[in-house]
This record gives C-alpha cells, sequence and structure tokens, in this order.
C-alpha cells in the first residue's frame, strides 16, 4: 500500500475513533427547509437575510445533530409574490405547493405574508401533513382564531409572528400615555384595503371609542395607493390630533412624505409600510421625522439589549448584510431555523409529528425575548415583559435615529412632539 494511502487511512480511523457517531456535515444530506418568501417586499427580503444568516451560523458550527448524524441546513426558496399587487392568492398556494411536491419538503418556514394568503395556506399542511412555521407577517387575528377552532387540524402549523390583536393594546397604552400628556382626544384613521389592517383600525376604535376618543374621520384606501393629498386635507379640516395609520405597502411612504411637506398638525401613529428601515431617514431626507411606527418584533435597534442574544444578532446581522435589521419579521425569521435546531435535537427526530409535539414545549431566549407558544392555537406568546414573553416595539425616528419609545420595559428614549403640533392641554 502507498505511503499516501496509508496516511489517508490513518485519517480517517483517527476521525471515526474521535467521533464515532457523527458524519461530517459535507457528507450528510442536508436538511431542507422549504421558505415561500415575498421577495419583492421589504418584509420578505429582511426576512430572507435574517434565515440565511442563521443558516449560515448553524452550519458554520457543524449543522444540526440528528441523532448521531451531524446534518447541514438547506434554504429552499420560492417567491410567493403575495406582497405585489394583483397577485391573487391561488398562485401564492400554487407555489407553495411546488415546494411540497417537487422538492419533497416537510418543513416551511418563512410566509406568506399576506393576511388572506396565510389563511388559505393553513388548508393546505394538514392536507400533506407538512409543517408549516409562519415567521414573516400574517398578523391578522383570524390567523389564531382558525387554528384555536381546530387545533387537532390545524397542528402541524405555527405563528412565530406576531399579530395585531397583541399589538393594538400596546399601540392604544402609548396613546393613552399622548392623550394624559398632551390631552389629544380627537383621532383619524387611515388604512389600507387588507385584513390584519380593518382588524387593527376595529381594534383601536373598540378600545378608543369608550376611553374618550372621538373618532373624527376613516379613511380605507385600495393597496398601492400613492396620493393621499385629499385624505390629509380631510385630517387637517377634522381637527384630529392623531393619525393613526395602518398600511403595509411600500407606497405607503408617500402619506408620510405628504404629511411631512402639509404639516399637517396630527401626530403620525401606527404601521407605515418600511418607515421602520433604517435607510428610510436619508431615503425621505428626513421626512419620516416624528413619525411612531410600529416596529413590530423588538431586537432590532442600535444598542439594545433585551436579551443576552439581542447584541449579537444586531452585530452578526450588520456585518453580514452592511445594513442594520429592520424591525417587522427579522428577529423571528433569524430565531425559527434556532428553533427548529432546538427542536430536532432534542428528540433527535425530523418526523413531523414528533416536532410539532417538541415545538408546543418550546421554552428559549431569542434576541427578542423569550419563546413560548400557546398551545391551543400556536401562536407565540408576545406581550412587555422579555423575561417572559417576546416583545413588540414602538420607534420613533429623532434626528436621524430610530428611538424605541414604548414599552417603557425596553424603551431607550421619550416621545417627541412635532414642532407644529400643539398640545390640547
Amino acid at each position: 500500500m502507498k505511503k499516501s494511502s496509508i496516511l489517508l487511512l490513518g485519517f480517517l480511523m483517527f476521525v471515526f475513533l474521535s467521533h464515532p457517531g457523527d458524519v461530517l456535515p459535507q457528507t450528510a444530506e442536508p436538511i431542507v427547509i422549504g421558505a415561500p418568501i415575498p421577495r419583492a417586499s421589504t418584509y420578505g427580503q429582511n426576512g430572507e437575510r435574517s434565515m440565511i444568516l442563521a443558516m449560515e451560523e448553524i452550519n458554520a458550527a457543524g449543522g444540526i445533530k440528528v441523532g448521531a448524524v451531524k446534518r447541514p441546513l438547506k434554504l429552499e426558496i420560492v417567491d410567493t409574490r403575495d406582497e405585489e399587487p394583483g397577485v391573487p392568492t391561488s398562485e401564492v398556494l400554487l407555489a407553495i405547493e411546488k415546494l411540497i411536491l417537487d422538492k419533497k419538503v416537510k418543513i416551511l418556514a418563512g410566509g406568506p405574508t399576506m393576511s388572506e394568503c396565510c389563511l388559505a395556506a393553513l388548508d393546505l399542511f394538514p392536507k400533506y401533513k407538512v409543517m408549516s412555521i409562519v415567521n414573516i407577517g400574517c398578523w391578522t387575528p383570524g390567523w389564531h382564531a382558525k387554528t384555536g377552532k381546530d387545533i387537532a387540524n390545524y397542528k402541524y402549523s405555527f405563528r412565530l409572528s406576531g399579530n395585531v390583536a397583541y399589538w393594538m393594546p400596546k399601540v392604544y397604552s402609548l396613546l393613552q400615555n399622548l392623550k394624559e400628556k398632551y390631552g389629544f382626544n380627537k383621532m383619524y384613521i387611515s388604512i389600507a384595503e387588507a385584513a390584519h389592517c380593518k382588524a387593527a383600525a376595529a381594534a383601536i376604535e373598540k378600545m378608543a371609542a369608550p376611553d374618550g376618543w372621538t373618532i373624527v374621520g376613516k379613511d380605507i384606501h385600495p393597496l398601492a395607493t400613492t396620493d393621499f393629498s385629499m385624505m390629509l386635507r380631510d385630517v387637517r379640516r377634522s381637527g384630529a390630533q392623531v393619525l393613526f395609520i395602518w398600511d403595509h405597502t411600500p407606497e405607503a411612504l408617500a402619506m408620510i412624505n405628504q404629511w411631512q411637506d402639509m404639516k399637517v398638525p396630527a401626530v403620525p401613529i401606527g404601521f407605515v409600510g418600511p418607515t421602520e428601515d433604517p435607510v428610510m431617514w436619508k431615503q425621505t431626507g428626513g421626512k419620516v421625522a416624528y413619525l411612531v411606527e410600529f416596529a413590530g418584533e423588538g431586537g432590532t435597534l442600535p444598542g439594545q439589549k433585551i436579551t443576552p442574544l439581542t447584541e449579537p444578532y444586531f452585530n452578526a446581522f450588520k456585518k453580514r448584510w452592511g445594513d442594520e435589521p429592520r424591525g417587522t419579521g427579522n428577529v423571528p425569521s433569524y430565531t425559527v431555523l434556532y428553533m427548529l435546531k432546538e427542536a430536532i435535537e432534542r428528540t433527535g427526530s425530523l418526523d413531523v409529528d414528533t416536532l410539532v409535539s417538541a415545538i408546543e414545549q418550546t421554552d428559549m431566549v431569542t434576541p427578542g425575548g423569550r419563546l413560548k407558544f400557546d398551545k391551543t392555537n400556536h401562536q407565540a406568546i408576545y406581550g412587555n415583559n422579555p423575561k417572559e414573553m417576546l416583545v413588540g416595539q414602538l420607534l420613533q425616528w429623532q434626528d436621524g435615529k430610530r428611538v424605541s419609545i414604548w414599552p417603557k420595559e425596553i424603551a431607550s428614549g421619550e416621545y417627541k412632539l412635532p414642532p407644529w403640533v400643539k398640545s390640547a392641554k
């Protein structure tokens, strides 16, 4: 036998004896995770980046140990296009079915993001007995209402992202603070034609009306609307002191540009398309100043230390992509693969039914707080205490920076009133 062959054999024996139960990730079959993602949307793009970052970190650390075998992760991404105007739900469902049938995936993570699409997709997963974890968007309370009515049927579905049923009390608690501090009690509501936007408006109205607020106007505009000047004139004439907005589309940025240009004397608060993105100050020339934006899941602002994992995630994302992470979708998208890793290694199995039971028992620290699921509907639990649950946050653009102003448990600054808006006290 040649000397080179003897050396190679010796090396292989050393590897085997040193790690008798391990197979190096390079030689093992990858664990494929199907990722249905709307790639044209900023939510999809940033969620995809966080998932890729987590995959790269997990693989660099040796992959996922399934029993005695270490296996790498592989994301099989398909563009669902569900954030694009005019894309029918049927096409989104076909994209998901393509992952299941053509790529043979048993676990999906990502979207769909649009509420109407994620509701319709729920019925695919029991049909094919595949697991789905939504971690980008799908904010309608209808999701957990549907799963909660028949969790035995919808047991394969989990939602790591938040929803407006959790978020609206948080937004309203800030409104109460502004009411007490400035005497505001008149609100105008402007929302996009989408299920989660309507749910957000309904929740705010339900809380505000009995608490002394007057809803002085309401606007429901089609998706991709770009001219809000007439609506903003109505806001001015109505005497509103607060403009509550819920519109996930990129075009909603035009509303804030026009609000700033017109110096409308009503403070904008809610969810406004891409305005939580760290590039928005530069992109708008500072016109996002004073906007209060619900930033979805916490853990994405500079200097935040919600948990010991928050700052390392922020720094890793910025190093990998050259940008700071945006609020919505990033932390759940980073978390989902680590959650799957933990469940797979805890059970030593890739069997979907086994993993369902394991994920129901999840209790782990993430960059955005402590992750646990409501076992009755498979929704991740959100609140204000990051030691006990995941935390969402509201930020305000101040002097070129995104500042966390609410809830108080994780806030790094206080709300600032626009100089052209007067206190009602």
